[in-house]
């Protein structure tokens, strides 16, 4: 019996209608954390959303390479017997560096605001939990397990959304809002494992031999030496420059950048990331060289139809829109929106592809790239603020770095799926085009 074969737009069609349902079920998740904010605001107080956003921003950075970018490492295994080996290393390494966490956190307690010290025990409980979470994303990208994935971007924030809710009602105190988030990164984690992994590969992680643990770390080097400082480079420029922007030109300005950026940012986060979710599944299968190319392009195009054209309309409508909704002293926030529009954009072309260097083990090339994207924005915000520059001007300069870091990114992943040589993606060899 022939396997009917399945014709190129037949399977755009299907990455498109998957890429669709995994942005559809997030989009969902965030709204409900979007309609549950005028609750929060009379069950907590400002403080309590401070404190929350401190230890929020910690955890996202220390999540993120909680596991010492082993979890990544999924992408790339032969098949599941070494994936399973690959989940363990993962697990310790995110045990160790949560406890290396804490014990950090215990020696500065006493050089901490009293109000933050408490954070000392909660951040490394937050950073584990974020930790496992990614490794279970990865494992559902490397076998496919696309609705699953999606599943879980909908159930994180709606659970946050009724546990800190619901903690509010019990008036629970503070960190309430803190521990909503610790309880559903562990909803999550018990959703994917149970629809993820059977009692037989749980028994075969925790029996996987520890030489074959080392020799998987040792294969596999290239994670923690390029993908962690990459990995806080990207987080860096998410977090860091409101900070900057803050400390620079003073708190008020840093609340429009807030503002404009969640505004400006929320797209690429909603949609380009399923779309980069859904090019490594397709990637996980061990199509040819052509098709990861042709995916490629077909992903590019749909970014920049769905995401990059509507904010660069947002950005230029937005400085005669703010007005009118937020009032004349939120104009600031109109301008800083057209600046991000342009960086955005770049951003969400970028996404789609942004693993290409893991998949094709080049790990040192997404460094390098992540480090000069990182210099082009932190470099014009830094020099301008010192030179005195207008702080709009100051933020164009910078959003237009962060572009052309974004272009980067695009132009480095496509010269390595339109190049030779390649060596492995996780399910098999890559194909030359002939």
């Amino acid at each position: 019996m022939v396997a009917k074969k399945v014709s190129g737009p037949t399977r755009t069609g299907n990455l498109v209608r998957a890429a669709a349902g995994v942005s559809a079920l997030a989009i969902t998740g965030q709204l409900t954390l979007v309609a549950t904010i005028p609750v929060l605001t009379r069950l907590y107080s400002p403080e309590d959303f401070g404190i929350f956003t401190i230890y929020l921003s910690i955890v996202n950075i220390l999540g993120s390479i909680a596991g010492l970018r082993f979890g990544t490492s999924l992408y790339v295994v032969e098949d599941k017997a070494r994936a399973l080996v690959a989940l363990k290393l993962t697990l310790l390494a995110v045990c160790a560096t949560a406890s290396l966490v804490l014990g950090a956190g215990y020696l500065l307690s006493e050089a901490t605001p009293a109000q933050l010290r408490h954070l000392a025990y909660l951040v490394p409980v937050g950073m584990a939990a974020v930790g496992l979470a990614d490794a279970m994303n990865c494992w559902c990208l490397r076998f496919n397990h696309i609705r699953d994935f999606g599943m879980g971007r909908l159930i994180l924030p709606a659970s946050m959304a009724v546990l800190q809710v619901s903690f509010g009602l019990a008036h629970l105190g503070g960190d309430a809002m803190i521990r909503a988030h610790i309880l559903s990164q562990v909803v999550l984690i018990a959703f994917l494992g149970t629809r993820l992994l059977k009692w037989e590969d749980i028994c075969a992680i925790t029996q996987a031999p520890w030489r074959a643990v080392v020799a998987t770390a040792r294969r596999e080097y290239k994670f923690p030496l390029f993908e962690l400082p990459s990995a806080l480079a990207g987080f860096a420029i998410i977090n860091l420059p409101a900070i900057f922007i803050g400390s620079l030109f003073g708190t008020a300005f840093a609340g429009h950048f807030g503002v404009a950026a969640r505004l400006v940012t929320g797209p690429v986060t909603l949609i380009a990331l399923p779309l980069s979710n859904v090019f490594v599944a397709e990637a996980s299968k061990g199509f040819d060289h052509r098709h990861l190319l042709g995916t490629a392009h077909g992903l590019l195009l749909v970014a920049a139809g769905l995401i990059s054209m509507p904010v660069l309309v947002l950005g230029f409508v937005s400085p005669h829109l703010v007005v009118p909704l937020l009032g004349p002293s939120w104009m600031p926030t109109g301008q800083i929106m057209t600046a991000l529009a342009f960086m955005c954009a770049a951003q969400a072309l970028s996404t789609p592809i942004q693993e290409v260097p893991t998949l094709f083990r080049r790990q040192e090339l997404r460094l390098l790239v992540d480090i000069s994207r990182a210099l082009l924005v932190f470099g014009p915000l830094l020099i301008g603020a010192h030179l005195g520059h207008d702080p709009l001007q100051v933020i164009y300069m910078m959003a237009a770095g962060g572009a052309t870091g974004y272009a980067l990114g695009i132009a480095a992943s496509l010269f390595l799926l339109n190049g030779r040589g390649a060596q492995r993606t996780s399910g098999a060899t890559i194909k030359e085009p002939v």
